[in-house]
């Protein structure tokens, strides 16, 4: 089934592993338009452009991502959250107030929950049973993309707490550098390592992957910087998905997008939710370094 992007014609394949697969072929009428905007803006900046179908596939995207967060946990902390405020975040993800989820995750930050015990015990656990219901009907297609966006809004926004928590000490000059999935010509982000490696960085190189491969290899490695490389258009919606699954299991991190896609489209870092785009490795290598200057400000803060 295509759909449209910015002009740009994909196909995709719904199928998500430990998802949902009942598909809802109604066109949302039990939600008032400007909330499933939102929820497409927060999935992805541009999603009012995204058919109902691509928008399940990201969706589904930041459930399986999140819901698989609490496998990562060492164990459950004392202050892991009750059963009934699981239940009602997942109401609150669901309900016509667009804040009522970001209150109550900001209400638990502020009486001292940590960013551990949000991501994994709370956020993560609302986003499994978000999908549950959804399993069982009892959630509509756009009810959960609703959810979902409003999951992925709150991870966004709580990046800067992550990170707080975790620097311990100023970061080193580390990345990592990856193709897209899909991506045929690595030529482009071999060089750009070589580069950043000749300025002192320590880039790890990890062309060629899948999708749920590369997602997990990058969660394994747990870096603060990816830089991603991409050619052409037609790999803005592969794009724009691992951003959204790297940002699910990874809320910390920063990502530079390069390649010829970006002369192609000086607003890809907006469409897909990149921190950054870079059409050149100097310029990539600079935005990389005041990232990295900010990182080690926040770390000795």
């Amino acid at each position: 089934m295509p759909f449209l992007l910015r002009g740009y014609h994909f196909r995709f394949v719904v199928h998500q592993e430990g998802l949902p697969m009942r598909e809802d072929t109604a066109e949302f009428p039990d939600l008032p338009v400007p909330q499933l905007a939102r929820a497409q803006q927060s999935l992805e900046l541009r999603g009012a452009t995204l058919s109902a179908a691509a928008l399940r596939v990201l969706a589904r995207e930041v459930i399986l991502r999140v819901s698989r967060s609490d496998a990562h946990a060492q164990q459950a902390p004392a202050d892991v959250p009750g059963n009934a405020a699981i239940e009602l975040l997942c109401d609150a993800l669901l309900s016509g107030y667009d804040t009522a989820a970001a209150d109550l995750v900001q209400s638990e930050r502020l009486g001292g929950m940590t960013a551990d015990t949000l991501y994994h015990h709370y956020i993560a656990e609302a986003a499994r049973r978000l999908g549950l219901r959804w399993e069982r009907d009892e959630a509509t297609a756009a009810q959960v993309i609703l959810g979902a966006g409003r999951v992925y809004a709150i991870l966004r926004d709580l990046r800067s707490v992550f990170l707080a928590e975790h620097l311990t000490a100023p970061p080193g000059a580390e990345a990592v550098f990856a193709s897209v999935p899909g991506e045929t010509h690595g030529i482009g982000a071999t060089i750009a390592a070589d580069s950043l490696r000749r300025k002192g960085w320590d880039v790890t190189l990890r062309l060629g992957l899948g999708h749920d491969a590369l997602v997990e290899e990058i969660v394994r490695l747990r870096p603060t910087m990816v830089g991603l490389s991409a050619s052409l258009p037609t790999m803005t919606f592969t794009t724009a998905r691992l951003i959204v699954a790297l940002r699910m299991r990874c809320p910390q991190i920063w990502v530079l997008i390069g390649g010829p896609i970006v002369a192609h489209d000086p607003d890809i870092a907006t469409l897909v939710d990149a921190d950054a785009a870079a059409a050149d490795i100097e310029t990539g290598a600079k935005l990389m370094a005041a990232h990295l200057a900010e990182l080690n400000r926040l770390a000795r803060n």
